[in-house]
């Protein structure tokens, strides 16, 4: 075998895939530009800050040994700098007399953030703020970050929802890979007597998306609280439940168009139910949606990470087992593998269409026969794994979370410590 011929293959392959991620952050550089190029403060602002971060750090360079998620750090930090930049006329400080620390991309983003708009330390979730896309929510998540680096506690700065003084000490404790409402829902339910496992579980959940409806969902946070003997993988379920029941109508496609399907349940309430009660709707709702078949089916593109295969013996070499990993693009997709692991994947067809996540799907094939083993929801804007669940909303099997680790390492994906 020509190893010396297979060496300049695989070291011209990693050449290529770096230039392919080098170009892609030169794509994202002038993209932002082109939006800026109306507002010349901002505009300059923003060169700014990428002359003085390429110049001064190695964080706008591929990150190696990534494959095609190369670029994802790189992106991710440009459309934060480009979110400081839109915030120019609030800075306290030069940019250019910013001095980088050598610390990784987190921590040198929040010391340069810092060093631009703060009096007084920020606690670190707050960095999330400059993740969001320009809009309303943006500018309303950045304004409490710049109030709160000016010194005002949580509980004077207008949020959507009522917080105690119990609740913000929680919430200053969050962990810093936090988004703000996955903060908010972690230190509310501590602050209301949850334990840890719990308020991780919440977070991780769909109330860790927004905070909406906060009253309501606090009665639900209550009835977790007051039910320790439940079993936390029900946690997600019922969320999931009640907000597609209350408030959410499921997206449709019509000839039309999309609509939605009014909420079934909008009068739905929590108080005076048990555990059993709630499994049982769970189960019974979990059931009609793999059950239903959809009439008008839509699909989306291929995120940019890439799957997964191993092959290994087991006890039978002539039976080799294959593990992959693999992307479900189309509702149909969605529908199939709701349907074999008897959970609600399905409804998540739309977020997926609006480029909002991804679904992928683990799978074990022994002797010509293949088996659905977990379902996985990977946010490709933050490079994570966020959720996995096997069959009926289960946890994922010990041999099964090893596949899905090393799928992590290979596409370069953080796998988030409540994924499972």
């Amino acid at each position: 075998m020509n190893y010396a011929f297979i060496e300049t293959n695989q070291h011209s392959s990693r050449t290529k895939r770096h230039d392919n991620a080098a170009a892609r952050v030169d794509a994202e550089i002038k993209r932002v530009r082109r939006q800026l190029h109306l507002r010349r403060e901002r505009l300059a602002a923003f060169d700014s800050l990428v002359a003085i971060v390429r110049s001064r750090t190695d964080l706008l360079q591929p990150t190696p040994g990534q494959g095609s998620a190369a670029c994802v750090a790189p992106v991710f930090l440009i459309r934060r700098l480009r979110n400081l930049a839109e915030r120019q006329g609030q800075w306290l400080r030069r940019c250019e007399d910013w001095q980088a620390s050598g610390k990784s991309l987190r921590l040198e983003f929040r010391f340069l953030a810092s060093y631009l708009l703060a009096l007084y330390p920020v606690p670190g979730f707050m960095d999330s703020v400059w993740d969001l896309p320009p809009g309303p929510e943006a500018f309303r998540q950045q304004a409490w970050y710049m109030r709160a680096a000016r010194g005002a506690s949580l509980r004077t700065l207008n949020l959507p929802l009522t917080i105690t003084k119990r609740m913000e000490h929680y919430i200053r404790q969050t962990p810093d890979h936090y988004t703000v409402p996955q903060a908010l829902r972690y230190g509310e339910t501590l602050g209301l007597g949850g334990c840890v496992k719990l308020a991780l579980e919440v977070a991780a959940s769909k109330l860790g998306q927004s905070v909406e409806h906060f009253e309501f969902w606090r009665t639900v946070l209550l009835f977790f609280v007051n039910h320790p003997e439940m079993d936390l993988v029900l946690v997600k379920p019922i969320i999931d439940f009640v907000q597609a029941n209350k408030f959410a109508g499921e997206e449709i496609v019509t000839a039309h168009g999309t609509g939605h399907r009014q909420a079934p349940w909008p009068d739905f309430s929590i108080k005076g139910r048990t555990v059993a009660s709630m499994l049982r709707l769970v189960q019974e709702w979990n059931a009609d949606v793999t059950e239903r078949k959809p009439n008008h089916g839509f699909s989306w593109p291929l995120s940019n990470v890439q799957g997964f295969r191993f092959v290994e013996n087991g006890d039978a070499p002539e039976n080799p087992m294959e593990w992959t990993i693999h992307e479900l693009v189309s509702s149909a997709e969605l529908y199939l593998e709701g349907r074999a692991l008897r959970h609600c994947v399905y409804t998540y067809a739309p977020k997926c269409r609006r480029g909002e996540t991804t679904i992928w799907s683990l799978r074990l094939r022994v002797g010509g026969q293949e088996k659905r083993m977990a379902t996985i929801e990977v946010n490709t804007r933050k490079g994570e794994i966020i959720q996995t669940r096997a069959k009926a909303n289960s946890h994922a099997g010990p041999r099964s979370q090893e596949m899905i680790r090393q799928w992590a390492a290979v596409a370069g994906l953080h796998v988030n410590s409540r994924s499972w």
